[in-house]
């Protein structure tokens, strides 16, 4: 059986929104690109809010949703615009610490518009890779979730060095999708899914609607963003997606840029769909 699906299959749509409505728990990470406008530095308010409008009718139908989101040093980068040059990673630290007040800020307001408050979580690879931080993690995500409160998590940027510059999220995404075991994980980007070249240079480039198994020829079609404050792209998504795969969880790859994304989901907006293939729940933590 091929590792990917090229053409679209009239099943596609239905299947990516079957997926979708029914994950009892869903991961959904929000990269800067999406979040920050790239002119202004400015959060993207009224994206924002039917997003936030897209989760809250995803709890009222009981779903559980963890939001994984990046635009920390995007929002504080400001700062810095006399600079002339890209920031070092000591800038992007303090602009992280700028601009995780406003990020958080600007959930805050839209989730409480909707009656539901905001657990914010900072979390870097180390705490991830450690059982005793990651179980401590996990507690307090799970009493988020009991008490109908949505967790918001970033990555520690003022600590965390080699994840600054490389990732964007979709990894600590992935490895959050894992430790809760989340049936899905959401990658909302500024493409349709993964793509045989960059669409943004080959507007040729066809989409791929499924992957089952990240092959080499997979990883080769992976692609960079050219955002300006985005640190990710598609290998990193690739990445995410190994993570996740292993652990049981699909994960989508779809655009994020036009209004109520997770809406357009269910509605058969294209996506591409990484088939779970590790279901091995007995050597994971107890959920």
């Amino acid at each position: 059986m091929s590792s990917l699906s090229l053409q679209r299959h009239p099943l596609a749509a239905t299947t990516r929104s079957v997926q979708l409505v029914s994950a009892q728990r869903l991961v959904v990470k929000i990269g800067s690109a999406l979040l920050v406008d790239e002119v202004t530095g400015d959060i993207r308010s009224a994206w924002l809010e039917t997003l936030i409008a897209d989760i809250v009718r995803l709890f009222s139908r009981g779903q559980q949703v963890i939001i994984v989101t990046s635009g920390a040093v995007a929002l504080g980068s400001g700062q810095f615009d006399g600079l002339g040059r890209p920031l070092r990673i000591k800038e992007k630290q303090t602009a992280a610490a700028i601009g995780q007040v406003r990020l958080m800020l600007a959930y805050e307001q839209s989730l409480k518009r909707h009656g539901f408050a905001l657990g914010q979580m900072l979390l870097t690879g180390e705490d991830m890779g450690n059982q005793h931080r990651r179980h401590n993690a996990w507690s307090t995500l799970q009493q988020l979730l009991k008490i109908g409160a949505v967790p918001v998590i970033n990555e520690n940027d003022t600590t965390a060095t080699a994840e600054i510059c490389f990732g964007d999220n979709d990894r600590l995404a992935a490895q959050v999708a894992q430790m809760v075991n989340a049936d899905l994980l959401v990658l909302l980007s500024n493409v349709d899914g993964l793509f045989t070249e960059d669409p943004h240079h080959n507007p040729l480039a066809r989409l791929l609607t499924e992957v089952r198994c990240i092959t080499p020829e997979i990883e080769a079609m992976a692609g960079h963003s050219h955002a300006r404050h985005s640190s990710g792209g598609m290998v990193t998504k690739l990445m995410a997606a190994r993570i996740a795969m292993n652990a049981g969880c699909g994960m989508l790859i779809a655009r994020g840029t036009e209004r109520y994304p997770l809406a357009a989901i269910e509605n058969g907006a294209p996506s591409t769909w990484f088939v779970p293939f590790g279901k091995d729940r007995a050597t994971r933590e107890e959920h």
